[in-house]
């Protein structure tokens, strides 16, 4: 049940919605897209409202995939003629051709959400839920839904998207909202609200509902503490670099206990909170053996390979398997990079041109002598 939730999302927002099972989530999408009404208050949605909440949901199982398209078109509000005109584009979208005239009851999971979806990016409505849907289906699949949810986007539609999945929740939204207990609890960045619900799994929950901003402090079990870290570049500490420098971050330990085969952990983010590189000591094929005192682990990147721009850091120690965080640091380091050469954007790129065939002018000659 949702409590005291006072939200404003303005037409052409992207918003992330996240929190644990049970929390809300779908609730608050049901209520958008007006499934269920609100017991109390008011639920107000400008416009067309598409939904993509469950995978079955208004698809009758005796009826083919093709039925269940004009079907679904109806509940859109859709007229048998609309869904006539766009009927090659849905299937095509859902790449069921061979299955468009099968009952739709022999349809796996994975072709519900493909037939669901490709129904809802294709009726032209100014909102857009969606509830997992891209947690089922292959690489492929999830890659035509982000582009269909990018062009969603640049039309100007407004999306409302569940998810449990970070990567995926910064990759289409510019706002997220964190939901424990029917309570919104954070609001704001989605990596500063994922790093209040992931700072909630760890200490219970207690931190994000005692108010602490999203995105400040740190958190973890602390049987390993960072007590320092450091940016050196080319001529020692500091927060400036410049484009191809060599950057290294030394990160200070302290064990409450020793500790076989720990992982350390390094994201960057850019300024707006969009996450560039994220890598630890076992991804890049070196083994912390053991830590049972005082040390500092010094991470290198020899040339790097970012443009003008202002960078976050954040610092990770956990357990060898990644089921314990020992301490987490987030944004807890910040530095800028100066440009130097061509190009634009964050990423440092050193390309080649080349001209093979068509017709290139001839060498200039040289001067005559004599």
């Amino acid at each position: 049940m949702l409590r005291d939730v006072d939200l404003d999302i303005a037409p052409g927002e992207s918003v992330g919605i996240v929190g644990r099972n049970g929390a809300g989530k779908s609730t608050l999408l049901k209520l958008v897209a007006g499934i269920i009404p609100p017991q109390a208050g008011t639920v107000e949605a400008a416009g067309a409202v598409a939904s993509m909440l469950e995978l079955s949901a208004g698809f009758h199982p005796d009826f083919t995939g093709r039925e269940n398209v004009f079907m679904q078109g109806a509940l859109y509000g859709l007229g048998s003629a609309e869904v006539r005109e766009r009927l090659d584009e849905i299937v095509a979208f859902s790449e069921l051709a061979d299955y468009i005239d099968m009952p739709v009851k022999t349809y796996s999971s994975g072709m519900f959400m493909r037939l669901g979806f490709a129904v809802a990016a294709h009726v032209d409505a100014d909102t857009m839920l969606l509830d997992e849907v891209l947690a089922v289906g292959d690489a492929a699949f999830q890659r035509r839904c982000f582009r269909r949810i990018h062009e969603h986007k640049r039309a100007g539609g407004t999306l409302l998207f569940v998810s449990h999945d970070q990567e995926a929740v910064q990759r289409v939204c510019d706002r997220a909202i964190l939901i424990e207990d029917g309570r919104v609890i954070a609001d704001g960045l989605p990596v500063e609200v994922f790093a209040d619900y992931n700072r909630m799994l760890v200490e219970g929950g207690e931190a994000a509902q005692a108010g602490q901003p999203a995105g400040a402090g740190a958190w973890g079990s602390r049987r390993i503490a960072v007590t320092g870290f450091r940016l050196i570049g080319p001529q020692g500490p500091t927060d400036r670099l410049t484009s191809g420098d060599e950057l290294s971050i030394e990160i200070d330990l302290e064990p409450r206990e020793p500790v076989e085969h720990p992982l350390v952990g390094v994201n960057v983010y850019g300024s707006n909170g969009f996450h560039l590189y994220g890598t630890n000591n076992r991804m890049d094929g070196f083994d912390i053996e053991r830590v049972a005192g005082p040390c500092t682990v010094v991470f290198t990147v020899p040339r790097l390979p970012l443009l003008e721009g202002s960078f976050l850091v954040s610092l990770t120690v956990c357990s060898e398997d990644e089921s314990e965080i020992f301490h987490h640091l987030n944004f807890c380091g910040q530095f800028s990079v100066f440009g130097q050469g061509g190009g634009v954007g964050p990423v440092l790129v050193e390309p080649t041109w080349r001209v093979l065939g068509g017709d290139r002018p001839a060498a200039a000659p040289g001067p005559r002598s004599g």
